[in-house]
């Protein structure tokens, strides 16, 4: 129940955010930016263990996920998640955005694959976001990865969002 009313909640903003834009642009002859900053339907945390493409969590196109790297977990130093993604409809590009702390020497990378294990598209150094077309019907994994850290060093807390540009 609770989980349906944050959807509709979210929904409804979502739609009325984007109806309110696309009336603004019409009325003022204003192109809409490509990106926009339209809140995820859902946002909820990651569940551990998700550092395999087995363990991996399920991972819907819109929503928001908060998950952090760079501590002891399980008795295993974290650096890796992994999240699974299912295209269910056409085919679409989607631009995957990932917010996190920026240090100077390590770095939080977004890295697609495809269902085989097969690296498809990485995000630059530095780069907090990743553009990747998914195909309708195929799996896809996308990897968060903390680059230069050391055990008991810094910690990365993150949020993984995405949205559809075409």
């Amino acid at each position: 129940m609770k989980k349906t009313l944050l959807a509709s909640l979210g929904l409804t903003i979502m739609l009325s955010t984007t109806a309110s834009v696309a009336l603004a642009a019409e009325a003022d002859s204003v192109p809409v930016a490509k990106e926009s900053t339209i809140a995820p339907l859902l946002e909820y945390d990651e569940q551990e263990p998700n550092d395999t493409f087995e363990q991996a969590n399920y991972y819907f196109i819109g929503d928001g996920v908060i998950g952090t790297l760079g501590e002891e977990k399980h008795g295993m130093w974290e650096n890796y998640d992994v999240y699974k993604i299912m295209a269910e409809n056409n085919s679409r590009e989607v631009h995957f955005t990932i917010e996190g702390h920026r240090y100077p020497d390590s770095w939080l990378e977004l890295t697609l694959f495809d269902s085989n294990g097969q690296s498809i598209k990485s995000s630059k150094n530095g780069q907090y976001f990743l553009n990747a077309t998914l195909e309708q019907g195929k799996d896809y994994y996308l990897t968060v990865n903390a680059y230069g850290l050391q055990p008991g060093g810094k910690m990365f807390d993150y949020k993984v969002s995405s949205e559809v540009v075409r």
